[in-house]
């Protein structure tokens, strides 16, 4: 391949923009994306919509949906986050066919649910099956563990949230998907044991899916260490490189459904403002615009995946999961 060569139709599944996420201004809107886009190729992404204080979730979506049309010529499949919002309140907007996304973590932005209530979601939802997007971190399990490491350098992040805490909270949310057999879709697993829970649970309800993200293969903790590893701080944060290397090989072995960036780009200002008082600092990075450059560079070129079921992890099976586009057909497996 060219160095050159741009693909097309590429649909990032989990891309946060165009938000403020706990009080901080993401760097990215849809300016932003529409020039992305037309550098690298990007026909569709899944953008998150956040309820807010003193907005409705529906008013919330108006204003996203309309700020797309005005600056992005490409097509959004939304997965929305409601606070306070009821499920009468959400019905017409989820028979549009747009996707819940809840978070089994961060009590401190108001965006934890319990399991007791992603199942109540389960219950109430159980006529029309809304696919249910989940943060899978156990928020007792995040709590204890910061308790026991104070947040001093980026690579404390790695503690205070273990493997485990994941590991747990995927357990969990698969045995309510499993037990009201409900879609769900586990988003951003770093973990390799998570990822072959998630391979166990199809077995028994075939509508779970999964996701990785393209820094969760390339990088380990050690970029946490060193000038400026502040700015690398993500959510699950990165595995150790025994971590990374399993994780691999369960991606060549077709453990993912999709990869997805998990684009969550703060400005530099603002993480550089609190490198040294880490716990005030937002986590998140960008991935947009380098999810099929990282991964082939890193997977394609050395021959550990073809080109083909990269394609087919970031074209062709998201855009199956986008209620925005047609359905696509599969004849066969590009999976070597």
């Amino acid at each position: 391949m060219p160095l050159n060569y741009k693909p097309s139709g590429i649909c990032d599944f989990h891309v946060h923009i165009g938000e403020k996420i706990n009080g901080y201004e993401l760097r990215d809107d849809f300016p932003d994306l529409e020039k992305i886009a037309q550098e690298t190729g990007i026909a569709g992404i899944g953008a998150f919509v956040t309820e807010e204080a003193g907005l409705s979730l529906t008013a919330k979506l108006k204003k996203m949906q309309e700020k797309a049309r005005l600056n992005y010529n490409g097509k959004v499949h939304w997965h929305l986050t409601p606070i306070h919002t009821k499920t009468e309140e959400l019905f017409p907007l989820l028979q549009e066919g747009w996707d819940l996304k809840l978070y089994t973590t961060y009590k401190e932005s108001g965006l934890y649910s319990s399991y007791e209530q992603i199942e109540h979601w389960m219950e109430e939802l159980s006529d029309i099956k809304t696919r249910i997007l989940v943060h899978c971190e156990d928020d007792r399990i995040i709590t204890q563990s910061s308790a026991e490491h104070p947040f001093h350098t980026p690579l404390d992040h790695t503690l205070r949230r273990p493997e485990l805490a994941e590991i747990v909270a995927v357990e969990k949310v698969l045995n309510l998907a499993i037990k009201h057999s409900h879609p769900i879709h586990i988003v951003h697993i770093s973990s390799p044991k998570a990822a072959i829970l998630v391979k166990e649970a199809k077995s028994e309800y075939p509508l779970i899916t999964c996701e990785t993200a393209p820094h969760y293969l390339i990088y380990n903790e050690n970029q946490l260490i060193g000038e400026n590893a502040h700015r690398w701080l993500c959510t699950p944060p990165f595995r150790s490189e025994e971590s990374r290397g399993l994780l691999v090989e369960l991606m060549q072995d077709g453990y993912f459904d999709i990869i997805a960036s998990d684009h969550c780009p703060f400005k530099l200002e603002d993480k550089d403002r609190f490198k040294d008082n880490l716990p005030l600092l937002p986590c998140g990075i960008p991935g947009l615009g380098t999810i099929y450059s990282s991964m082939f560079k890193n997977f394609v070129e050395p021959k550990i995946i073809s080109q083909a079921y990269l394609d087919e992890m970031t074209i062709y099976k998201p855009k199956n999961l986008m209620s925005c586009f047609k359905r696509y057909k599969y004849e066969k497996s590009f999976q070597e």
